[in-house]
């Protein structure tokens, strides 16, 4: 069942993908792309990869030091980083996918533990998407005020916006100040989906019970490392946007910050669509986004290629870590809530050995 979604989610992006093709131009983009100059892309890399992997591993390295009250490598927290963007990347969940799996290699790199090391992640996450909720906020706001969007846009952003407060609610009530009846945020979302029926986290309620107390201690009393890791997520995002503005540039346009982070918003929106590298469905809402901004489709597709080709980069950095990280832990055996991208992994580089 999870192939045959997984296979029409694909489908469905590579449907969109080349209805975004044709809206934009074939040689108008190619056009666009001629112009784009190779220092400008490494430019572009060196922000994107600065944004995420620099700002954002710094973040997670503050947080789980906080956590164990000891020093932790900051090149091993990179290679977990790395990971988790890469699986991240080539599964539905473009911006949660590869979370588990950089938990996991942390856990078993640190000896942390499963719930810590679990912890320092949804800290991490949390903090970082409250980060960018207020510059979505933004995006949508500007684009609101100054743009005639269609009513089934502006009610389905609106949704998209009262359904993430809910959700910082919901955290905030239940994991920062406990709620009355005991339930954290992860348990009463697994009590109230039936989720508990499920024989391996019904195994596991104790230890997400304690990861919830793990976390509530650090939103409660690291109020300082809290602060200080919500001013990293917040340059992370502006570097995103600061990215945006630089692409849409060097395309020829000129744009202000926020264009770029009305631009940022709707990127943001195609990351939660269910499909594999947001295929197809970034195209199209770029094309949407830059024909709005009467920026031109054809800049828009170009901004998608050039973006794609900086993430396709950093997937295959990633991928090395994963293999790296496969190859020193051949001999292992791992635990039951080992995420199952590394056991593929991990059972191919096997056999492959095996067959040396």
């Amino acid at each position: 069942m999870k192939r045959l979604i997984f296979l029409l989610s694909l489908i469905l992006g590579l449907i969109l993908f080349i209805g975004s093709i044709q809206q934009a131009g074939v040689e108008s983009v190619i056009q666009a792309i001629k112009i784009f100059p190779i220092s400008a892309i490494l430019a572009v890399f060196f922000i994107n990869f600065t944004a995420i992997f620099i700002v954002g591993t710094l973040r997670w390295k503050i947080i789980i030091e906080a956590q164990n009250s000891h020093k932790t490598s900051f090149n091993k927290l990179l290679r977990a980083k790395l990971a988790g963007f890469t699986v991240s990347y080539i599964t539905p969940s473009v911006l949660v996918g590869g979370e588990p799996v950089r938990a996991y290699i942390i856990k078993e790199e640190s000896g942390y533990g499963w719930e810590k090391s679990f912890a320092s992640v949804l800290i991490d996450q949390a903090i970082y998407f409250f980060s960018l909720f207020l510059f979505m906020v933004f995006g949508f706001l500007f684009l609101a005020h100054y743009f005639s969007l269609p009513v089934s846009v502006f009610y389905g952003f609106g949704f998209i916006i009262a359904t993430s407060l809910i959700i910082f609610y919901l955290f905030y009530s239940r994991i920062i100040k406990r709620n009355s009846d005991g339930h954290g945020f992860f348990i009463f979302i697994i009590k109230t989906t039936r989720l508990d029926k499920i024989k391996f986290i019904k195994r596991k309620l104790e230890n997400i019970k304690n990861m919830e107390n793990i976390i509530a201690e650090f939103f409660n009393k690291k109020n300082a490392v809290f602060a200080y890791a919500l001013l990293l997520a917040l340059l992370e995002v502006f570097l995103y946007v600061i990215t945006v503005w630089l692409i849409i540039q060097t395309l020829g346009e000129t744009i202000d910050l926020a264009y770029s982070s009305a631009i940022f918003f709707i990127i943001t929106l195609a990351n939660f669509i269910p499909i594999p590298g947001s295929l197809g469905s970034f195209e199209t809402s770029l094309l949407f986004i830059f024909d709005l901004l009467n920026l031109g489709k054809s800049n828009g597709f170009a901004f998608s290629l050039i973006f794609r080709l900086i993430n396709i980069v950093l997937v295959l950095f990633g991928f090395l870590t994963l293999v790296h990280f496969s190859i020193k832990t051949l001999s292992n055996n791992f635990s039951i809530e080992t995420p199952k991208q590394l056991l593929r992994l991990h059972q191919f580089l096997i056999k492959f050995f095996h067959q040396k």
